[in-house]
């Protein structure tokens, strides 16, 4: 009887070669009037599932946070994503959009995140919307963004009929962290405006100048989303066809991203104003610190120039041959000095 190979006997004792699976950052949910997670699907599923879900007015949820750029390329693959639009995810720092495929919708939204430290950072959330799925990407970039699939679940069961429904909600919720900065960086500035025309405080330029930074991200991020939202209304009113009561939320949001826009204009403006106060603040304090050391000059000038005259050993010097003498020119430098004080106290040098 003929021996096998050792190449027979070699695939004989090896495992068959696991499937690719997804790494940690992939989670699939089934979305309806509850979020079923599947735990044990795999992006390659994913389309019979769509299939599946259609007949049944539900969706399938793919959700990925600080996802290898492999995944985001098979996911692009899957569901048959515009190349241009995943380009977008890895990439990486591009600006915030919204753009109509014939396959899908992508919107690109910046987060203003908090880091351990509290400084604020601008994490990015992109959305994918198409027929029968929603795909959703997350990058904190050192801050803690907000989860997606805690919020839909708290969300009322009419953000769940649909893919454009959640989509909003994810959108409102980025909007959302948009205003809480503003109110944040307001108080901050109420704060630094109370410092800086504090006589009793000195002023933290390092906090000046972390708010102006604070308020750039801000900036940025909520006027370049209002301009793509409002750009973008018509194509986003027609996705809402069948989720017409969607639509009071889409121009919300609208209104609240053109609003922190303005608020956070304003408040750009303010900091300039309270950065100018700082800088004649400081210059005035400087100027009196000079005008105090000057008083102060001037009175030690005083007892120096007589000192110096009577120390010329001259003997026909006033006062020089009488013993009392000394008390008369000590009681003359006092008098100046008083008259001196008096002057500067008056003209508030002192």
């Amino acid at each position: 009887m003929p021996q096998p190979s050792q190449e027979q006997n070699e695939s004989a004792t090896q495992e068959p070669a696991p499937a690719d699976t997804d790494d940690d950052s992939l989670r699939i949910f089934i979305v309806g009037d509850e979020i079923e997670p599947l735990t044990d699907a795999a992006l390659e599923d994913v389309p019979p599932i769509v299939r599946r879900v259609r007949r049944k007015d539900e969706f399938i949820w793919l959700h990925l946070l600080d996802p290898e750029e492999e995944t985001v390329r098979r996911a692009r693959d899957v569901l048959g994503i515009h190349p241009t639009a995943v380009a977008d995810v890895v990439s990486r720092r591009q600006q915030p959009k919204v753009q109509k495929f014939d396959e899908h919708l992508f919107v690109m939204l910046w987060n203003v995140l908090h880091t351990p430290d509290e400084a604020l950072v601008l994490g990015e959330t992109f959305l994918y919307i198409g027929d029968g799925w929603l795909l959703t990407v997350q990058r904190g970039n050192g801050g803690e963004p907000p989860d997606l699939p805690e919020l839909l679940e708290e969300a009322p069961a009419h953000a769940r009929v649909d893919t454009m429904p959640a989509a909003y909600t994810i959108m409102a919720e980025v909007v959302d962290g948009y205003a809480s900065a503003a109110a944040a960086v307001e108080s901050a500035l109420e704060e630094l405006e109370e410092q800086v025309f504090s006589e009793s405080e000195s002023e933290d330029h390092h906090r000046i100048y972390r708010i102006r930074k604070d308020i750039g991200r801000v900036d940025r991020a909520v006027s370049s989303i209002a301009a793509a939202l409002h750009e973008s209304t018509r194509h986003l009113e027609t996705l809402t066809v069948g989720s017409e009561r969607i639509l009071p939320y889409l121009h919300d949001i609208l209104d609240d991203a053109a609003g922190t826009a303005a608020l956070i204009n304003n408040q750009s403006k303010g900091l300039d104003a309270i950065l100018s106060s700082y800088e004649n603040n400081v210059a005035a304090r400087q100027n009196q610190d000079m005008r105090t050391i000057s008083a102060f000059a001037a009175l030690l000038a005083v007892p120096t120039l007589i000192a110096g005259l009577y120390g010329m050993n001259f003997k026909n010097i006033p006062l020089v041959q009488w013993q009392y003498g000394w008390i008369v020119i000590g009681l003359t430098i006092v008098v100046l000095d008083l008259v001196i004080y008096g002057l500067f106290k008056r003209r508030r040098w002192l």
